[in-house]
């Protein structure tokens, strides 16, 4: 899987307070429900989390070295509690918000007023590099309007329990998750309470995805296919085993991988393209300057080696990514994720979930 074992730099979080000097990361006990005041507010999947945090410790703790000029950062890392990000999408105001935002993210960011008036108006940059590889560029990934710089994708991929499937071909494309000949099959990625009838949370990014490209028939034809939804943690622990609940999963590409039956598993990345979620930031276009460092190093080679030997691939034009022969990427596109109607369809893939929810929760 690569290099996620680097050593951990929490203890950062624990200096006292009135040390500021000795602090790449904010306080704890700070305001660290408020966006205000950071010049850096990141994050990334869970996976990834340690070592990127670790990264950008060592890089200002470098920065404030040579330069001593200190960066306000902001992690979090999933310990619980509020967190900026819960607030972005009420901010009004431009000097509110973090001067360079890092985002896994799918949505919540931004609220309408504050992208039209600010985003649109110039305010931010997402600094994309040139000469990304052509997998990335040939699936829209690169922002026309450069509001936006991804810097790494998480594909998903499809893993296959063949065992599961007992004697059913694997699919090979996204419409074939339709098929009635995959029912009590497909399982993608979910998460409830056992004593509850609803799930907390659901890959909409996923069903969005199927629903722009197959219509509501026919992502309720594939929900119509599910069996359950589980954690993606769990899928590639349950492949291969007794208690595998279906023989199809929609994964990402890191995930799978960590499937260890391979006897009884495989990962397939659709031909007609995995699906790229976007690892992405934009930053105040009044502070490209303080803020290179970190630019460089969000857009650079040293984390793009991170990201593609964990299966994340960059957009890094100095990393080629390392991608099966002939992969492709599938991208929702910049100018469907800004359409108002989108919100719409959001609305509308969730019913459609909906409507077959209490089944799954049965």
């Amino acid at each position: 899987m690569g290099v996620i074992t680097a050593r951990s730099r929490i203890v950062l979080d624990l200096v006292p307070p009135n040390e500021p000097a000795n602090r790449p990361f904010g306080d704890a006990a700070a305001q660290r429900g408020a966006p205000r005041g950071w010049d850096l507010l990141g994050t990334v999947p869970v996976p990834l989390r340690h070592c990127v945090r670790d990264g950008i410790a060592d890089l200002v703790a470098r920065h404030r070295t040579g330069t001593g000029l200190p960066l306000k950062c902001c992690f979090p890392m999933g310990q619980g509690g509020h967190t900026p990000f819960e607030r972005l999408r009420f901010i009004r105001a431009l000097d509110d918000y973090p001067n360079m935002l890092v985002s896994s993210e799918h949505g919540n960011a931004f609220n309408r007023r504050f992208y039209q008036h600010h985003m649109v108006g110039g305010a931010f940059s997402g600094c994309q590099p040139q000469g990304v590889a052509p997998a990335f560029a040939e699936a829209g990934l690169v922002d026309p309007e450069g509001l936006i710089g991804v810097f790494a994708v998480a594909p998903f991929v499809l893993l296959i329990d063949h065992r599961r499937l007992n004697g059913l071909p694997a699919p090979r494309r996204w419409a074939e998750l339709m098929d009635p000949l995959y029912r009590d099959q497909v399982v993608f990625s979910g998460w409830r309470r056992k004593d509850e009838g609803r799930h907390r949370q659901i890959n909409t990014f996923f069903l969005l995805s199927m629903a722009k490209e197959f219509g509501l028939d026919g992502l309720a034809r594939l929900v119509r296919n599910v069996p359950a939804l589980l954690h993606s943690a769990q899928m590639p622990r349950l492949a291969g085993t007794d208690g595998s609940p279906g023989g199809i999963y929609v994964v990402p590409w890191s995930l799978a991988a960590l499937c260890p039956r391979r006897s009884e598993t495989e990962v397939v990345w659709p031909e007609d393209g995995a699906l790229a979620y976007p690892l992405w930031l934009t930053v105040k276009t009044t502070h490209l300057t303080p803020l290179d460092v970190l630019i460089r190093h969000f857009h650079g080679p040293d984390l793009g080696r991170l990201l593609n030997d964990n299966r994340y691939p960059a957009l890094c034009p100095e990393q080629a990514p390392a991608l099966p022969a002939g992969a492709r990427f599938r991208w929702l596109g910049w100018d469907f994720v800004r359409h108002p109607a989108t919100a719409k369809l959001i609305a509308a893939v969730r019913q459609t979930f909906t409507d077959e929810e209490p089944r799954l929760c049965a």
